[in-house]
């Protein structure tokens, strides 16, 4: 009998344990952050302007000020002092990073998507862009991919264009139809792509023109030696922090924090037209999320 009810007290807590699976008591962010006082975040260093090292090999750019804001808020609803680490992430590895729960948040400049939101949720967007292509200015008119001529054209597809692209972004998605018949070669980074543009050893590198204007920019080289093409994107995409699946709450203080007045006086101190470290014209179009 004793046995009985040994047995009996095993199978309802196996039972127990199945209906009412682990994740039930999973902490969430907030919870996780008041116990240990550490905001854990991920921030990329080659996506300028947005996360960056400066000269001195510290963390610029406006998605670690973003971070810095959105810890501030932590603070004061929590009421009590949040250690900020601040983390490296790559293209390969800043969603998973977020879904395994090693990171809290990942900031930096990734584009919305609905693939992406079936793995983890995204903030409200912060910034929109869109793909270009980065072209050497005597070559820009015969590249641009908007041109109408069909001499133009047909001119275009038999010189063998050289397309650098990055692995693991919309770009290769979206952009390729654009030039179908050319060579579209994998870069290790946009810094790269740039120095082989330079050197006459590719022909364009698509990317997210602000972060294409960015690089040129960290490299110190002359804007008017390049040009975007087209002027205006051929996609529009927005920018969101990556945050864990199901994160309610998290996302609300996210959220509150990127429509504050405080991140709109970032965004300002980064992008103003006029004024901004990295003066940006905002599109005035519509966006795609």
């Amino acid at each position: 009998m004793q046995m009985d009810k040994k047995l009996a007290v095993s199978l309802l807590s196996l039972l127990f344990t199945i209906s009412f699976p682990l994740s039930v008591w999973a902490e969430t962010v907030l919870e996780k952050v008041s116990r240990t006082g550490v905001l854990t975040a991920g921030v990329r260093t080659d996506a300028v302007p947005f996360g960056y090292t400066d000269k001195n090999d510290t963390l610029q750019g406006y998605s670690v000020d973003l971070i810095k804001l959105i810890q501030q808020r932590l603070e004061k609803q929590l009421n009590k002092p949040i250690k900020l680490e601040l983390k490296t992430v790559d293209l390969k590895n800043r969603f998973n990073q977020v879904e395994t729960g090693k990171l809290d948040i990942v900031c930096e400049a990734t584009s919305i998507t609905p693939e992406r939101e079936q793995k983890v949720d995204f903030s409200t967007p912060y910034f929109t862009s869109g793909i270009q292509l980065l072209a050497r200015e005597a070559d820009a008119e015969r590249l641009n991919p908007t041109l109408t001529s069909e001499t133009k054209l047909k001119t275009v597809r038999e010189s063998n264009i050289t397309v650098g692209f990055l692995l693991g972004t919309t770009t290769d998605d979206q952009f390729r139809p654009i030039y179908p018949e050319a060579k579209w070669q994998v870069i290790g980074s946009r810094a790269d792509g740039i120095r082989r543009l330079k050197a006459e050893e590719i022909d364009l590198v698509a990317s997210d023109g602000i972060l294409l204007l960015g690089e040129l920019w960290q490299q110190g080289l002359d804007f008017k030696a390049f040009a975007l093409v087209p002027s205006q994107p051929l996609t529009f995409e927005n920018y969101g922090c990556i945050l864990p699946k199901n994160s309610s709450q998290w996302g609300t203080l996210v959220n509150q924090t990127i429509t504050s007045e405080e991140n709109t006086q970032l965004w300002n101190k980064w992008f103003d037209p006029k004024t901004g470290r990295f003066p940006y014209q905002r599109f005035q179009t519509s966006t795609k999320s």
